[in-house]
């Protein structure tokens, strides 16, 4: 998805222009959504050793889940509950021996 910085200040954020998907229904619930997912991941990164990668793992991880839920809710024709009702979190060297 191709994307442009408007502005960047270290000191105070950065403005940055993303083409939408054409299924988007609202513009402003997409910008206020990533907007509070930002501050939840930078609030959560303040109290913890999390790397970008780890942040990046999550949120990719979470967007699949998410992709899935929306696929089974459609088809079920009804929501899928978002809360996990077991993780298991395993270390890809471990998997790879």
């Amino acid at each position: 998805m191709p994307q442009s910085i408007l502005t960047a200040d270290l000191n105070n954020g950065f403005d940055l222009e993303l083409p939408l998907h054409p299924a988007t229904d609202t513009a402003e619930d997409v910008a206020r959504l990533l907007d509070r997912l930002l501050t939840l991941v930078d609030d959560f990164c303040v109290g913890s050793n999390a790397s970008d990668a780890d942040v990046v793992q999550a949120l990719t991880l979470a967007t699949a889940l998410r992709t899935a839920m929306a696929e089974v809710g459609g088809t079920a024709g009804a929501a899928v509950p978002t809360r996990l009702l077991d993780v298991e979190v395993r270390d890809a060297a471990a998997l790879d021996g």
